[in-house]
């Protein structure tokens, strides 16, 4: 009797081949907040400073909408590259609007141990209902608009979409 000695490579091709497709797949899949691209950003409400945010107070700028939280520590860190791009960019036509998810009163403790954000941030039900029109279920997202208010880009952090909010802001 002969004995055929299976080679352990072939029978981990099929394998292969499933896990090859379902990556190709899933890099060809629009990701899924990719719905909001084209649309116009339609937000209103308080900051946390108590100025009235609306989509009037922005229009004319490229605005970065960043969803964030005092608890994210991603967050913290895409602020800071916030920052950097708004000193930067401070005599262009350039804003930045938070949403975060923290309450006032949690927003007041994580102020009183660092200086308030130089842009408004909205908070509390106006942020809540925000993240639930735009389908936010991680943090940090940030958002491209256009000036004329229309989302031209979403990612997880500011440094995903910086070439082209960089591109918008000197080319136009």
């Amino acid at each position: 009797s002969q004995y055929r000695h299976k080679d352990p490579l072939r029978s981990l091709c099929p394998i292969f081949a499933v896990l090859f497709f379902l990556l190709v797949y899933q890099s060809f899949r629009p990701a899924e907040y990719d719905q909001f691209i084209g649309q116009n950003f339609d937000y209103s409400g308080v900051s946390y400073t108590g100025k009235v945010i609306n989509r009037e107070s922005l229009q004319g700028s490229v605005v970065v909408v960043n969803f964030w939280a005092t608890y994210c520590p991603f967050c913290l860190e895409d602020i800071e590259h916030l920052k950097e791009l708004q000193q930067e960019l401070r005599h262009n036509d350039f804003k930045i609007l938070g949403i975060s998810s923290d309450t006032r009163e949690s927003l007041n403790n994580f102020f009183q141990a660092r200086e308030t954000l130089p842009w408004p941030s909205l908070y509390g039900s106006d942020a809540a209902s925000l993240g639930k029109t735009y389908k936010v279920s991680t943090i940090p997202r940030v958002m491209l608009l256009d000036r004329d208010g229309t989302i031209i880009a979403v990612a997880r952090g500011i440094n995903d979409i910086k070439s082209r909010l960089l591109e918008m802001v000197y080319n136009g």
